[in-house]
């Protein structure tokens, strides 16, 4: 019997854009870039077809592989599955589905798979995990092609970052004071980079912030210098909600968004905080990622004290 699993992605986008982007064989070698895997031969390039095939070669723990795969069933713009019907495994079976939900899309992974080599407690302890991790950064490259990628857009209220691998979300909401001497100097320092001076970072040329602008924050670690090269994304300033979101640039320790935002609830001051986080893509910080993450909780416990 077979191994299987599901994944289930919701998506601010039509049935009909996420069914031809997932049809698309150049969007798939884009997502899969870690692997390297290519295609080299039938369906190369573009949309694929009921019936056609293509064959994919990738390095998968090491070792080079090369799959055939072709479209046996296909129901526009709902349902497709591929099939594998020359490579590794000894059946492979994926089928996916697009439903409209809303305004948006749920996309439903069915994967059903079997192994010649691997004894079913295996697929299940390492294929299956495996292969769920390359269909959620697949997921995860289509929705960002399409223009809907998570952010920390400080202007959302409520905050739905929706699928976010391979980010990890996480959102905080601290009263600071009352009353509107605290609303006004939260408001200004917040938009200053406040909070994170406040909690001992260094920011170069800490003015108002603009959308756009490029600048270094600097954080010490002990006897180390660590810099962090980011750019401001978005800046909102309305009478009641104050704050901006910033993303880091290559050679940030990580990759991801933060957002700090002030508002107001009645009386009460609240600082908001969002984060997306996930190692750098390459460089000496990535097998650091665990300490950082250590590092980046003892951060976000000075940011929530910072405007008090």
């Amino acid at each position: 019997m077979p191994s299987s699993f599901t994944l289930v992605t919701d998506a601010a986008v039509s049935p009909e854009a996420l069914y031809a982007r997932s049809l698309d064989i150049d969007a798939h070698v884009a997502s899969m870039r870690q692997s390297g895997e290519r295609a080299v031969g039938g369906v190369t390039s573009g949309s694929i077809g009921l019936g056609e095939s293509v064959t994919w070669r990738a390095r998968h723990f090491g070792i080079r592989f090369t799959m055939t795969s072709r479209i046996t069933e296909l129901e526009e713009p709902t349902r497709f599955v591929d099939e594998q019907v020359r490579g590794p495994f000894r059946s492979f079976r994926h089928e996916h589905r697009f439903e409209q939900v809303g305004s948006g899309t749920r996309m439903t992974d069915t994967i059903e798979l079997a192994s010649p080599f691997f004894g079913r407690l295996a697929e299940r302890v390492v294929l299956v995990p495996y292969l769920r991790r390359l269909i959620r950064q697949r997921n995860a490259h289509l929705l960002t092609a399409l223009g809907v990628a998570p952010s920390t857009d400080p202007e959302e209220v409520t905050w739905e970052p929706g699928v976010t691998h391979p980010f990890r979300a996480a959102q905080s909401e601290t009263v600071i004071g009352r009353g509107d001497a605290c609303w006004q100097r939260a408001a200004s320092e917040v938009l200053r980079w406040g909070v994170k001076t406040r909690s001992g970072f260094a920011v170069a040329s800490p003015h108002d912030v603009m959308p756009g602008e490029r600048l270094t924050i600097t954080a010490r670690l002990g006897p180390f210098v660590v810099r962090e090269p980011v750019e401001v994304v978005a800046v909102i300033r309305q009478p009641d909600r104050v704050g901006f979101s910033y993303r880091a640039l290559p050679g940030h320790p990580v990759r991801g968004e933060e957002a700090f935002v002030v508002h107001r609830h009645a009386d009460a001051v609240l600082l908001s905080i969002r984060s997306l986080t996930a190692p750098a893509a390459r460089g000496p910080w990535r097998p650091a990622y665990p300490l950082l993450r250590v590092a980046q909780v003892i951060a976000r416990r000075r940011y929530r004290r910072a405007l008090r």
